[in-house]
């Protein structure tokens, strides 16, 4: 999987956007991410998952049009105290929940400031945590260019780029922010609780 590029194809999709239309797609795909944090939360009784989910809800209100960014500052600081530390944990599950509040964080920061480079990096975020999440439980062995093949022809890689890039066609064309399209955005995002990585909280 070539991450640089995947960033910077994105990079020029999605560069004419909007300030608004930009922190939506990053909110959407770590959306899609959440179950990989509420699940290990839940698992680990890492945190406190209802603080993250406000920060997605708070975003998703931005994107309508409800909320000022103003005071975003504390959701950082909200997001910061739930980030898991890689070595605290010896399970390969804190690495996609690590992933998960690093794109959240790139939202939040989107959300401030509006920023081509934290979307792109949210975007490709997801790709990457697929791509570990294959390495590990698949094919711990490969690497190189077999590995990239291997992960680029997988199934869940093949329907995050679709579901990305049909976030992206949803997004380009709603001009403006709107209750209605950000509900619409949100359940499609949230595909029935199941994240990028085929993890569900109900499974």
């Amino acid at each position: 999987m070539n991450t640089r590029k995947l960033y910077a194809q994105y990079h020029r999709q999605i560069e004419s956007l909007a300030p608004w239309q930009l922190t939506a797609l990053a909110t959407a795909a770590t959306e899609r991410a959440w179950p990989n944090f509420a699940l290990f939360a839940e698992l680990t009784e890492f945190g406190d998952p209802a603080e993250v989910r406000h920060c997605l809800t708070m975003l998703w209100d931005y994107t309508a049009g409800l909320q000022s960014s103003k005071n975003f500052e504390r959701l950082l600081e909200r997001l910061d105290e739930n980030t898991p530390a890689i070595e605290d944990f010896d399970m390969f599950g804190v690495q996609p929940a690590l992933d998960f509040t690093v794109g959240l964080h790139c939202t939040i920061h989107c959300a401030m400031k509006a920023s081509v480079d934290e979307t792109a990096s949210a975007l490709t975020l997801s790709l990457n945590t697929i791509g570990k999440f294959i390495k590990y439980t698949e094919v711990p062995d490969l690497n190189g260019t077999e590995l990239t093949q291997y992960i680029e022809e997988h199934e869940l890689f093949e329907i995050q780029l679709s579901f990305i890039a049909e976030l992206i066609n949803m997004i380009s064309q709603q001009k403006n922010p709107s209750k209605e399209f950000t509900r619409k955005l949100s359940i499609f995002s949230a595909n029935d609780g199941i994240s990028q990585l085929g993890i569900s909280l109900d499974s």
